[in-house]
């Protein structure tokens, strides 16, 4: 509930911002489209296309997420602030789920390729340990992140009707 309260103060603040002479004319465009909105169905969108779309591991996953925030009437803040799910920590864990779905999808068995750094160069390793992933990468990750979103949307939705239904269940006991 007090996350609820908190997102609802933000959305004003965030709206004022287009109050200024430079931003006024996007304000009734941004409005319609439900871009900065902190209600329940925007917000689960925008969750669920920041999570789909943040398997993708370069910065031009924004401009991805602001087209679908746009097209969806998603929230593009929460979108874009979920997408930093995938960092330098998860990135490794989340290709290994992903090429494992797409190995399971993807016809032959192939073991999944050793991390090596021979060099001193993660970044050149790194690199090549994907490019040797292959097909069930390039399949699992659009897989992996299509099923993250859908939970996230879900999720979304349960968690914001969780204090009414723990309301309707107070309501049903005093009656009682």
């Amino acid at each position: 509930m007090k996350l609820r309260r908190w997102l609802a103060s933000i959305e004003p603040r965030v709206l004022n911002q287009f109050e200024r002479r430079w931003l006024a004319w996007m304000k009734p465009w941004i409005d319609s489209h439900e871009l900065l909105s902190f209600r329940r169905y925007p917000l689960a969108i925008g969750v669920a296309i920041g999570v789909t779309l943040g398997v993708i591991p370069t910065q031009i996953e924004v401009i991805f997420v602001f087209v679908l925030c746009v097209l969806m009437r998603g929230n593009i803040v929460a979108a874009t602030v979920v997408g930093w799910y995938n960092n330098a920590f998860t990135i490794v864990p989340l290709y290994i789920v992903a090429y494992y779905i797409g190995d399971l999808l993807v016809p032959g068995h192939r073991p999944i390729p050793k991390l090596e750094n021979p060099n001193g160069d993660w970044w050149g390793a790194f690199q090549m340990w994907v490019e040797a992933l292959g097909m069930p990468l390039l399949v699992g990750l659009p897989v992996l992140g299509l099923s993250l979103g859908i939970v996230s949307y879900f999720l979304v939705h349960l968690l914001w009707l969780r204090p009414v239904w723990a309301r309707a269940k107070r309501m049903r006991e005093r009656k009682r």
